[in-house]
C-alpha cells in the first residue's frame, strides 16, 4: 500500500520534447505552374497538431506561446525554391473556412504573440466583413519567410482549413484554394502497477511519434530517465519499468513528440 501511494499521482503531458527545436512544415506560394496568371500553392496538406500544457515548452521559434493548446507550427513562404516568385506581388493568405469537432475553435499565432491573433470557430466561413489574413511577404521584392508562427485548436479532434493566396498588388489573380487537414491527437493515457519493488507504466503509443518517460520528486522539475528515452511509438500498448528504489515519493510523465 505504502509504494503505491507514493506512486498515487500520475502526470501524463502530450507534447514537444522541453527545449526541442519543433519540426515544422513550409506552404509556398507562388506563380501556379498551371497558370502563371495567378498565385498557387506548394506544400503538405495536412499537420499533426500534440498537447502542450500550459507553461511547457513548444518551439524554440515561438517562446512566448504559452500552452494549453494543440498546435501546430505551419509557414506559408514566398522564397522560389518551388515555385517561382510571382514577381511585384504582395502575397497574403486569407482563410476561407474551418470545419471540425463541434464548439472548438481554430486560431492564428502571429510572430512574439502570447495570446491568439484571431480565432474562428469551426463551422465558421469567410465573408466580405470577415476575411481573416496572413501577410506572406517581407518586403516589396514580394519576398517572405517568417519563423515564429502557429496555428493551434483548442480540442482534439480532425479539422480542415480551407486557404487561398492573394495579391495585394494586384498583379496576379487568386489561387485556387488549398486545404489543409489538423489531426490533433487525444493525450494518451498513462497506467501504472507495481511489481517487485518496480514501478510498471504502460501506454498506447502511436506509430511514427517518440516518447520520453521523466520523473520528477516535487511536480516542479522533471529528469528524463535514460533508460527510457527516444522510444519509438509502434500501434501497439508498451511497458516501461522503472526501480523504486529508496524514494520516498515519486512522480511520472510520458513526453510524446515527433
Amino acid at each position: 500500500m505504502k509504494a503505491f501511494l507514493r506512486l498515487a499521482l500520475l502526470f501524463l503531458v502530450s507534447a514537444a520534447f522541453a527545449f526541442r527545436l519543433a519540426a515544422h512544415d513550409h506552404i509556398e506560394v507562388g506563380v501556379d505552374p498551371a497558370d502563371a496568371t495567378r498565385l498557387g500553392f506548394d506544400g503538405p496538406g495536412y499537420q499533426l497538431a500534440l498537447y502542450v500544457p500550459l507553461g511547457e515548452p513548444f518551439s524554440a521559434y515561438l517562446p512566448h506561446f504559452p500552452g494549453g493548446a494543440y498546435p501546430a507550427e505551419l509557414t506559408f513562404a514566398a522564397e522560389g525554391n518551388v515555385l517561382d516568385i510571382a514577381a511585384g506581388s504582395l502575397p497574403k493568405i486569407e482563410v476561407i473556412s474551418v470545419t471540425g469537432p463541434a464548439g472548438a475553435q481554430f486560431s492564428f499565432w502571429e510572430v512574439a504573440a502570447t495570446t491568439p491573433t484571431w480565432t474562428r470557430p469551426t463551422g465558421w466561413t469567410s465573408s466580405a466583413a470577415d476575411r481573416p489574413a496572413i501577410i506572406v511577404y517581407e518586403n516589396l521584392s514580394g519576398y517572405g519567410h517568417i519563423h515564429g508562427r502557429a496555428f493551434s485548436v483548442d480540442q482534439p479532434g480532425t479539422y480542415q482549413v480551407v486557404f487561398r493566396a492573394m495579391d495585394a498588388a494586384g498583379l496576379y489573380a487568386t489561387s485556387l484554394p488549398k486545404t489543409v487537414t489538423f489531426n490533433a491527437l487525444a493525450t494518451p493515457q498513462l497506467a501504472l502497477r507495481i511489481e517487485s519493488g518496480n514501478a510498471v507504466l504502460s501506454f498506447p503509443s502511436r506509430a511514427g511519434l517518440t516518447y520520453d518517460l521523466q520523473l520528477s520528486t516535487d511536480l516542479q522539475t522533471w529528469t528524463n530517465i535514460e533508460a527510457h528515452r527516444f522510444i519509438d511509438g509502434t500501434g501497439a500498448t508498451l511497458e516501461l519499468t522503472d526501480p523504486l528504489a529508496d524514494r520516498p515519493r515519486v512522480f511520472y510523465r510520458l513526453v510524446e513528440y515527433y
